[in-house]
């Protein structure tokens, strides 16, 4: 106040002006200092809650991850929304599932910029057809009439060839960190051999001829194939579908013809379906499997398949046993 009241009144005004751009001008360099900084890491994103994890464990903090689909979608209706589409405008990679999974893909491709990178993380492992007899059992009306079957991922040793060359995709991406992202890639195939050994110990107990896997769906191929079941699927153990008289007791003839005691219906399937099988065949209903997603953003990869062999040798087991 001193220092004011010494000046001229004609300076007054003059000095006033000038401290106040400077408070102004401090002002807008501390906001300048607190706006978020563009980053300028790649961005990778993905269409299934798996790849997100897989990416995220091979390339760490060195990309950013933009997930489409989150952990309790279904892959065989989810179609990007413009919002999913504004989100990965700057996209350097999209990871899909492939095997033809993501239906949408070419509508994905043409709907992002010329120069951005598409990779189908299962494009290299060796596919099943789906059996032709069994249509009436697919999952969606694209994965049917022997079409590829696309749910590659139920075999950890299908995930560790899968995890192999995505690494290889992420370092062309990343090649200044390609030591670290080949280390990690390591880390996470040894981590599917462990896994895939501790499958093959759990099932181990379970006879051959118990080896029938069951499902609402035809989504257990590639885990059937690995390690020796038979997949059965049943119409009217999901929701999606209400058989007639005639097919429920078909589908009741193949439960006592085949000797089966253990079936896994997914959850919210048909309660008057589930019981009538139980009272003509006596068979055990087991815990639902995780098919299509894992349905929580908790669960992991792994989480995952030792949830569903716990299911398969706990059910199993226990039919055997009576």
């Amino acid at each position: 106040m001193l220092f004011f009241s010494s000046l001229p009144n004609r300076v007054l005004p003059t000095v006033r002006t000038w401290l106040f751009s400077l408070f102004l001008a401090g002002c807008a360099g501390i906001l300048r200092a607190e706006e978020p900084r563009a980053d300028s890491r790649p961005m990778v994103a993905t269409l299934h809650p798996l790849l997100s994890e897989m990416v995220t464990r091979i390339a760490g903090d060195h990309v950013r991850v933009e997930e489409l689909m989150g952990p309790a979608g279904n892959p065989h209706t989810f179609d990007p929304t413009p919002g999913d589409l504004a989100r990965i405008q700057d996209a350097a990679l999209v990871v899909a599932m492939g095997k033809n999974l993501e239906t949408y893909l070419d509508r994905l491709k043409s709907a992002l910029p010329s120069g951005t990178r598409f990779y189908e993380a299962g494009r290299l492992v060796p596919s099943l057809r789906i059996d032709v007899e069994n249509e009436v059992f697919m999952c969606c009306p694209a994965h049917s009439h022997g079409a590829i079957d696309p749910h590659w991922w139920h075999s950890p040793m299908a995930m560790h060839r899968a995890v192999r060359h995505l690494g290889r995709e992420l370092e062309r991406l990343l090649p200044d960190q390609q030591s670290e992202l080949r280390a990690n890639t390591r880390n996470v195939m040894d981590e599917l051999e462990d896994l895939h050994e501790w499958v093959k110990s759990e099932i181990s107990e379970i006879p051959r001829r118990q080896r029938k896997l069951v499902t609402a769906h035809a989504a257990f191929g590639y885990f059937c194939e690995a390690y020796n079941f038979q997949s059965i699927p049943v119409q009217g153990l999901t929701t999606e579908r209400d058989p007639t008289p005639a097919y429920l007791a078909e589908t009741i003839q193949i439960i006592r013809r085949e000797n089966i005691r253990s079936v896994f219906p997914e959850k919210g399937a048909n309660p008057k379906i589930l019981e009538t099988l139980q009272q003509e065949t006596g068979v055990v209903l087991a815990d639902p499997l995780l098919a299509d997603n894992t349905g929580s953003r908790d669960v992991t990869y792994a989480d995952m398949i030792r949830n569903n062999v716990n299911h398969i040798t706990a059910a199993l087991l226990k039919s055997e046993n009576n």
